[in-house]
């Protein structure tokens, strides 16, 4: 038997069988009482089934209409939760987005952005990795993440890179140290106090060696901005660091002065899969990162008051 019922009429047939009323069905789905009787009827006429026993002052479910109602009510209430579900996803009001990052920029940047992107749109879900940039690159090629941030995206014929803003480096220390005195401190004085600094293959190292004409031997090492915070903290040594590193201008313990001769900046790229499109939610984090960015100037030193 070939069914040619529709969603109209499944709809009416649900409406009066609610209301106990044509009249009033009718109005619920914004139809005249004739063209809503006329959807009841062709679903009975599909069916070969009376679903509605009618009288001049009633309508009541026949046997059949009683079976027949509790699972057209389950199908339409599955499909309008469905319809709902695409309506959010298109409207960006649910989903879920990965990003992954230099460490610095999870650091400073992103709990700014994610707090007003969780205003927006609480119903989104973001994941945040941290990793240096090889693995960011490995990570977007994969499909691991759908953004990423990292500096010297390069010339990759697979990604899609957006400026997303200059920051400069600074010499992080504690308060009480020497050179806190100064205005600002050149790489040379810097080096001659000790540095502490990130290691090799690491973002933040690939551009200090890129900015300075003669390599800087640091006594340690480490892996994660905050961990040389630590180690300055407790007075091991000074860590150039770029903005997005410092610590806040009222840190206790430590401050930090502009570097010098030559002054360091470094270029961070929000990052995508190229040929490949974001998801909706993927599409509103990606103008949200962008526009955190915007707000702040990391590249001016001066403009912080240590």
């Amino acid at each position: 038997m070939q069914m040619n019922m529709n969603l109209r009429q499944l709809r009416a047939f649900v409406a009066v069988a609610q209301t106990g009323s044509f009249s009033r069905a009718a109005r619920s789905l914004g139809l005249s009482q004739s063209a809503l009787s006329q959807a009841v009827q062709q679903l009975e006429g599909d069916l070969g089934l009376r679903l509605l026993d009618r009288t001049t002052r009633s309508v009541q479910l026949s046997a059949a209409g009683r079976d027949f109602l509790p699972g057209i009510q389950r199908v339409l209430a599955d499909l309008d939760h469905q319809l709902q579900d695409l309506k959010d996803l298109k409207e960006h009001r649910r989903g879920q987005v990965s990003v992954t990052c230099v460490p610095s920029v999870a650091l400073r940047l992103l709990p700014s952005v994610l707090a007003q992107f969780q205003a927006a749109h609480p119903m989104v879900s973001v994941t945040v990795k941290e990793a240096p940039r090889h693995q960011i690159i490995a990570g977007l090629r994969s499909g691991d993440a759908e953004l990423g941030v990292a500096n010297v995206p390069g010339d990759d014929p697979e990604l899609d890179s957006s400026f997303l803003l200059t920051d400069v480096f600074a010499l992080v220390m504690r308060r009480d140290h020497p050179l806190a005195d100064r205005g600002e401190v050149t790489w040379a004085e810097a080096s001659a106090a000790g540095v502490v600094a990130m290691a090799p293959g690491t973002g933040i190292r690939l551009e200090m060696e890129r900015g300075l004409p003669v390599a800087t031997a640091p006594h340690h090492e480490a892996e994660h901005p905050a961990t040389l915070l630590a180690m300055v903290e407790a007075g091991v040594g000074v860590a150039p660091l770029p903005s997005l590193a410092w610590p806040r201008p009222d840190h206790p313990v430590l401050t930090f002065r502009p570097l010098v001769e030559p002054q360091v900046e470094r270029q961070l790229f929000l990052i995508k899969r190229a040929g490949r499109d974001l998801s909706p939610a993927g599409r509103s984090f990606h103008r949200a990162i962008l526009a955190g960015a915007a707000r702040e100037d990391f590249r001016n030193v001066r403009s912080i008051n240590p």
